[in-house]
């Protein structure tokens, strides 16, 4: 997510830059975009920040500029936000160095992302490096991501560690993630306890997999009922898989097997 920074400079262009934020919170855009500018000509940072994300929709060139201007100055949100803008481009390897930058400046946001594109990448242990960092630092998306990492490169007691933190915390992924992790472990029942929890907070793969679970127990009904929820949840198989159950064949008109996830 492009971010705004804080914005907190003085010097050249601080009065306009000041002026132009208030006019942007009583919603005269046009007129805080105009002083942004001046702001930004000046040399003032914060207004660099601002004035890209107010014309990034309409203009990506505009944007990257003032983005660039401000990541040059050593400002690590313009070095965020132009990581996001290349990535968005497709521009991975700018992406990667600006991201690289701006977490050795301290942006946990982009260890993130940084490990995002290394997945991408296949590059999965690089990715957990960087995950780990961001997770110590409680950002709560990289201790799943890390947990998930670790789970592909073997480590399954240190994965198990990471997902239970972030399940414990509420998260729908990771959730389903420590689930799918104890089944794998021939845990089943701590699985279904997971699942159960992950359904209760909405997360369609939790109920998807309750549905799998409730065809190994042949309760077909609550199987059916699992699959219409987890399709309603965003499942892209829940409400054809629902549907099967029901008819006891596949929309291609092949036998339906239960049982499979």
């Amino acid at each position: 997510m492009i971010t705004e920074g804080d914005g907190v400079e003085t010097g050249s262009g601080e009065a306009e830059f000041q002026e132009a934020k208030s006019l942007q919170e009583q919603g005269r855009v046009r007129e805080a975009e105009r002083l942004f500018r001046v702001a930004a000509e000046a040399g003032h940072v914060g207004a660099m920040l601002k004035l890209g994300i107010l014309v990034v929709e309409r203009d990506e060139g505009e944007a990257e500029r003032w983005w660039r201007a401000a990541a040059d100055a050593g400002d690590r949100v313009g070095q965020f936000n132009l990581g996001i803008l290349c990535s968005d481009q497709g521009r991975d390897e700018e992406a990667e160095s600006w991201y690289r930058r701006a977490a050795e400046a301290g942006e946990v946001d982009a260890r993130h992302n940084l490990g995002l594109l290394l997945i991408r990448r296949r590059d999965v242990r690089g990715a957990a490096e960087q995950f780990r960092i961001a997770a110590e630092a409680g950002h709560a998306d990289s201790i799943t991501n890390l947990g998930l990492a670790l789970g592909e490169v073997g480590r399954a007691e240190e994965s198990e560690e990471w997902l239970r933190r972030a399940a414990e915390k509420g998260d729908g992924r990771a959730l389903s993630a420590l689930a799918n992790h104890l089944y794998s472990q021939g845990r089943r029942e701590e699985a279904d306890e997971w699942w159960e929890k992950g359904a209760a907070a909405g997360d369609p793969d939790s109920l998807f997999n309750l549905g799998v679970r409730c065809e190994h127990k042949d309760d077909m009904a609550g199987a059916e009922e699992y699959f219409r929820r987890a399709g309603q949840a965003g499942h892209p198989r829940g409400e054809a898989r629902a549907t099967a159950v029901a008819r006891g064949v596949r929309a291609n008109g092949a036998p339906y097997m239960p049982g499979l996830f």
